[in-house]
């Protein structure tokens, strides 16, 4: 069986029947917050032979209680091994294949390969099939070991937990079942065609923790479209961490090593010049993007001691605040700038609720511009106007340039200056220099000018007017001609071994 047949059977055969397929707009992508915080499988799509076991830890400071050391150990099977970048892009589609199938109703979850294969946007070949089973036995077999480190939301506590990811999973052989169906179709004809069993579909079934979490609501909107955009796994890593931290905060500060290695994935046995050219890939693919404000090195990175650093991070137009289910507060921020632009409280919490983050800051901004800008479209009624941008993702006008761009634009022309400064300056001193050994020379000179026995004089002096008979009555303009020859003959050493020379440094040369 080709790639083409296995594919159109698992389109065919195994596509969902019509009413479990979500027919609302799929902008209610979710990520679980736990699986945000630490990485949870290798950073590439290759793990070395012979290593079952990933270690993350970090230390967690409480505002009215002692630090707590939180620790995730992940543990393969030597079968299948640990779990890679692609494995962690997998777990991403089943949970919104779970938002779509039930809205985390249910554990277990029917699906077809090539549905998931869509939502991944990965290419519809063999390849990708394999991928996806592949991806599927290995999370069957981690074992996740969570100290001090998973999220009861229940509870409200930090707790141990130790489980798989996935309880089981079930995945029909489609070419065992295109060749019984087609004999069926052949003996029977078309009578037999009501008798025809539904068509079966794969299934996966969440471990009980991991379900649990799901229904406590322990959830983030996720804006799936910018995750699958990003190209690198570092990136992608990296975005589900912070947009889970940037929930109300538009700053972070973290230690270096910590940010890189324990919520990354970077190797511990990088040197802090390495882990920034790790990071660098991934920080710039996200400001492109504007998920993260631009910032030059000395902005991004501050020295604290040898082998200890801290980077900053500034959400961009479309960083963070993406809304965390689970939370306790409301996200003020997003709802605040919304009513503070004339939209009603209930317009703002549904707009909130209902849309990423990343959006609504990016059509505020627009809005905003607009305004500045008295554009008509906003004139009659602003308020509904924003709403509707939001809710229909109007286009930015071509001549938009938004306020991460605009400062972009201000540093660069404020370092062009800067540096155009700095060259002038160096320039002038240059120039003082010069001026300065140009004043000290002609000074020695005449010193030595006024030293020399007076038949000496009278021979430079002679030598110069035989040179230049038409100077013979202008004595200032001899002077400086006295002074040349006077120098050559010091530097030719014609006075006699007797008379020092005035430039030891010119001598030695």
């Amino acid at each position: 069986m080709d790639d083409r047949e296995l594919m159109f059977e698992d389109a065919t055969l195994a596509e969902p029947p019509a009413e479990e397929t979500s027919t609302s707009s799929d902008a209610g992508w979710k990520d679980e917050l736990n699986l945000a915080e630490f990485p949870i499988a290798a950073l590439t799509d290759r793990v070395p032979d012979g290593q079952t076991t990933l270690v993350f830890e970090d230390r967690l400071e409480l505002r009215d209680s002692p630090p707590i050391i939180r620790r995730l150990t992940i543990m393969g099977t030597h079968k299948h091994g640990l779990p890679t970048s692609l494995d962690d892009e997998v777990l991403v589609g089943l949970i919104q294949l779970t938002k779509r199938r039930s809205n985390f109703t249910d554990a277990r979850v029917p699906f077809s390969r090539y549905e998931l294969i869509e939502l991944l946007g990965w290419p519809q070949s063999g390849q990708s099939y394999r991928r996806i089973e592949e991806a599927l036995h290995r999370w069957v077999g981690v074992v996740l070991m969570y100290e001090n480190a998973w999220w009861d939301n229940t509870a409200k506590s930090w707790v141990d937990e130790q489980f798989h990811v996935l309880d089981n999973v079930t995945l029909y052989d489609r070419e065992r079942w295109r060749k019984s169906s087609a004999r069926s179709k052949a003996g029977k004809g078309t009578a037999a065609k009501a008798d025809k069993p539904p068509l079966p579909l794969s299934s996966f079934k969440w471990n009980d923790v991991m379900f649990q979490s799901f229904q406590s609501g322990n959830l983030k909107q996720l804006d799936l479209e910018l995750y699958l955009k990003l190209r690198l796994p570092t990136t992608k890593r990296m975005y589900r961490f912070l947009d889970k931290r940037f929930y109300r905060r538009m700053r972070l500060d973290f230690d270096l090593r910590t940010l890189a290695c324990e919520h990354i994935g970077l190797s511990r046995s990088y040197a802090p010049t390495e882990l920034k050219r790790r990071l660098k890939p991934a920080l710039e693919e996200l400001e492109q993007l504007g998920f993260l404000e631009v910032l030059s090195p000395d902005e991004r990175y501050s020295y604290v001691k040898r082998g200890t650093w801290r980077i900053i991070l500034i959400r961009g137009r479309r960083g963070g605040a993406t809304g965390v289910e689970g939370s306790d507060e409301e996200p003020s921020e997003l709802v605040a700038a919304l009513r503070s632009r004339g939209v009603t409280a209930k317009a703002a919490q549904e707009l909130v609720a209902e849309h990423p983050a990343g959006r609504i800051l990016t059509k505020v901004e627009v809005f905003d511009w607009l305004i500045r800008n008295e554009d008509k479209r906003v004139g009659k009624n602003p308020a509904g106007y924003l709403v509707a941008s939001i809710r229909s993702d109007y286009q930015e006008p071509n001549d938009f340039k938004s306020a991460a761009g605009a400062e972009a634009a201000k540093k660069a022309a404020r370092a062009t200056r800067e540096d155009a400064e700095r060259k002038a300056a160096a320039t002038k001193a240059e120039a003082e220099v010069v001026a300065r050994g140009e004043v000290d020379r002609e000074a020695r000179l005449k010193a030595a000018w006024e030293k020399l026995p007076t038949d000496q004089r009278d021979s430079i002096l002679a030598t110069v007017k035989a040179e230049n008979p038409g100077l013979g009555r202008w004595k200032k303009m001899l002077e400086p001609l006295c002074l040349a020859a006077l120098e050559a003959r010091l530097r030719d050493g014609k006075l006699g071994p007797s008379q020092p020379s005035l430039f030891p440094e010119d001598v030695a040369s």
